[in-house]
């Protein structure tokens, strides 16, 4: 997973994104799931708080923030809806 914080006024661009991360990124290295935040959390030390953001997981009635799924099929990172989420936990989905 990657945490992102977006420029005021701008949206996700879930095919520009993927094509980014195609270009930039081998496979194995592309983040499956995105987290859009307001602003990342940080420690005292300006650290970020990834261990949190790690406990969290990607379960989207746990997590406030706008998730994401790497769709490989239609080449987008799409919204993590309720039935997205079920088809990763049931094995439906492939991650």
């Amino acid at each position: 997973m990657a945490a992102l914080v977006l420029r005021p006024g701008c949206q996700l661009d879930g095919p520009a994104l993927y094509r980014h991360v195609e270009q930039l990124l081998p496979p194995y290295a592309w983040p499956r799931f995105l987290r859009l935040q307001e602003r990342l959390a940080m420690t005292e030390t300006f650290k970020q708080q990834k261990v949190r953001l790690a406990q969290e997981g990607f379960d989207p009635a746990r997590v406030p923030d706008p998730l994401f799924l790497l769709d490989e099929t239609t080449k987008a990172y799409v919204p993590l809806d309720p039935t997205l989420w079920e088809g990763v936990l049931d094995g439906r989905l492939r991650i």
